[in-house]
Protein backbone atom coordinates (compact mmCIF):
# COMPACT_ATOMS: atom_id res chain seq x y z
CA UNK A 1 0.00 0.00 0.00
CA UNK A 2 1.26 3.35 -0.44
CA UNK A 3 0.62 7.08 -0.09
CA UNK A 4 -2.32 7.49 -2.35
CA UNK A 5 -4.12 4.37 -1.26
CA UNK A 6 -3.39 4.68 2.68
CA UNK A 7 -4.93 8.43 2.14
CA UNK A 8 -7.98 7.65 0.45
CA UNK A 9 -8.46 5.04 2.34
CA UNK A 10 -7.84 7.43 5.72
CA UNK A 11 -10.35 9.62 4.04
CA UNK A 12 -13.69 8.02 2.96
CA UNK A 13 -13.58 6.74 6.75
CA UNK A 14 -13.84 9.64 7.53
CA UNK A 15 -16.43 10.62 5.12
CA UNK A 16 -15.05 13.41 3.54
CA UNK A 17 -14.51 14.31 0.22
CA UNK A 18 -11.91 15.14 -1.59
CA UNK A 19 -13.07 19.02 -1.17
CA UNK A 20 -13.46 18.97 2.26
CA UNK A 21 -10.09 17.06 2.77
CA UNK A 22 -8.85 19.89 1.49
CA UNK A 23 -10.49 22.79 2.96
CA UNK A 24 -9.38 21.09 6.47
CA UNK A 25 -6.08 21.07 5.25
CA UNK A 26 -5.72 24.85 3.72
CA UNK A 27 -4.86 22.87 0.55
CA UNK A 28 -6.84 23.07 -2.91
CA UNK A 29 -8.68 19.59 -3.90
CA UNK A 30 -6.20 19.24 -6.85
CA UNK A 31 -3.54 18.88 -4.62
CA UNK A 32 -5.63 15.99 -2.85
CA UNK A 33 -6.91 14.60 -6.45
CA UNK A 34 -2.93 14.37 -7.42
CA UNK A 35 -2.01 12.56 -4.48
CA UNK A 36 -4.93 9.82 -4.51
CA UNK A 37 -3.91 9.92 -8.36
CA UNK A 38 -0.50 8.56 -7.23
CA UNK A 39 1.12 11.93 -9.02
CA UNK A 40 3.02 12.78 -5.91
CA UNK A 41 4.49 10.55 -3.78
CA UNK A 42 6.37 13.01 -1.11
CA UNK A 43 3.52 15.84 -0.73
CA UNK A 44 4.83 19.05 0.27
CA UNK A 45 1.58 19.30 2.63
CA UNK A 46 1.65 16.01 4.45
CA UNK A 47 2.06 17.68 7.77
CA UNK A 48 -1.35 19.44 6.95
CA UNK A 49 -2.88 16.36 5.60
CA UNK A 50 -2.10 14.51 7.90
CA UNK A 51 -3.70 16.92 10.69
CA UNK A 52 -6.68 16.91 9.07
CA UNK A 53 -7.00 13.42 8.40
CA UNK A 54 -5.87 12.43 12.39
CA UNK A 55 -3.38 10.08 11.53
CA UNK A 56 0.57 10.52 11.70
CA UNK A 57 3.02 11.89 8.61
CA UNK A 58 4.86 9.00 9.39
CA UNK A 59 1.89 6.71 8.89
CA UNK A 60 0.48 8.21 5.71
CA UNK A 61 4.00 8.34 4.13
CA UNK A 62 5.32 4.78 4.66
CA UNK A 63 2.14 3.53 6.64
CA UNK A 64 4.76 3.12 9.45
CA UNK A 65 2.44 3.75 12.90
CA UNK A 66 3.73 6.25 15.25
Amino acid sequence: MNISVRLKERRLELGLTQQQLASLAGIKQQTVQRIESGGSRHPRHLLEISDALGCSPKWLLHGVPS
